[in-house]
């Protein structure tokens, strides 16, 4: 009974989010999609500021499921943006420095949004499949009904987990509201200072900083696969910044299918582990379902790595594409998988 009641209310709570919407939600939306003038994204980087301080202030009220996503990527694009303007900066000048305070207060609050997003991936992911599982009206083997009580019993885990997460999120958001609200006029300060226009080489320096990470990586496998999709986030982000630039656009959808394909079997390899661990590691059924997820999502990621690899190859100039053509991970793909 507790177990339903607890799922059930989960059920709700998202349910009553998509109904009713949220206006930050649609301005997150705008904040993503290519500007008209000049080629820059529809909004500043003090606009983006802006949203995202009201998004803090209504995560620090209540940490649902879709502000705690929205909070996480925008956060996560300023800091890519700041970083990447700091590098045109002198060291010791305002505007580095307020980039620099926002950076520390952002990281912060990255760490203490990860751990909530990451219990509201798995939730989701578990109650798709105990839907899929549970939707034929033929006869249901034992097996399948075994396996959908132990995804009930560890959506319970994770759904306990969640509401204390998000307690220490209100709490973390609480005692730093104040740095972080101060560290957000600083840098729309840092931003007004500077000029917000494109200068014509924006993908060239992209593909150059993707270049860089993509040299580090010579092969592919199940302990690196993860620390690649984190690095190439500021990649994303800085080409969807500059999304009305053509050739930025193609790089943010590569990059996005990257990070998509990839966080899906990040996903189930983490589900997996974490159906192993404790009161749950005598669940064969689920821990053998979400292996086989797992491995399945972990051969699509690597076929969307080589198809996105070759696509990037095929951009910019060749002396952009010269540090990631010298890699011979393209053709072969080598590969290699853990026991």
């Amino acid at each position: 009974m507790e177990t339903a009641n607890l799922i059930d209310r989960n059920c709700a709570a998202r349910a009553a989010e998509m109904v009713v919407g949220d206006r930050i939600g649609r301005r997150l939306e705008l904040m993503n999609s290519p500007g008209q003038a000049g080629g820059r994204a529809s909004q500043s980087l003090r606009d983006r500021v802006g949203v995202w301080q009201k998004l803090v202030e209504r995560c620090g009220k209540k940490p649902t499921r879709k502000r705690v996503h929205a909070l996480r990527v925008v956060t996560l694009r300023i800091q890519a943006e700041v970083e990447h303007e700091m590098g045109e900066l002198p060291h010791a000048s305002h505007q580095a420095q307020a980039m620099l305070r926002f950076g520390k207060q952002a990281q912060k609050l990255r760490a203490a949004l990860g751990s909530v997003r990451e219990l509201d991936v798995w939730i989701g992911k578990l109650q798709d499949l105990r839907g899929s599982l549970s939707k034929t009206t033929e006869y249901v083997p034992r097996s399948t009904r075994d396996t959908v009580r132990q995804i009930e019993r560890l959506e319970e885990r994770l759904t306990r987990r969640r509401w204390t997460a998000g307690q220490k999120l209100l709490a973390e958001i609480e005692k730093r509201r104040q740095d972080l609200m101060d560290a957000g006029d600083d840098l729309q300060q840092a931003a007004s200072d500077r000029e917000d226009e494109m200068h014509g080489n924006e993908a060239a320096a992209i593909l150059k900083e993707f270049a860089a990470v993509a040299a580090e990586f010579p092969t592919f496998d199940e302990e690196n696969l993860h620390d690649f999709r984190k690095r190439i986030k500021k990649v994303r982000y800085l080409a969807e910044i500059c999304g009305g630039d053509p050739e930025c656009g193609r790089i943010a959808a590569q990059m996005k299918k990257l990070q998509s394909a990839i966080g899906r079997w990040h996903d189930w390899q983490e589900l997996a582990r974490t159906a192993s661990r404790g009161k749950h590691a005598k669940d064969v059924e689920l821990k053998e379902l979400l292996d086989s997820l797992a491995a399945e999502a972990f051969e699509a990621a690597l076929a969307v790595c080589h198809g996105a690899m070759v696509r990037m190859d095929s951009f910019g100039t060749e002396s952009v594409r010269k540090p990631v053509a010298r890699s011979e991970r393209y053709q072969p793909l080598h590969v290699k998988k853990l026991a």
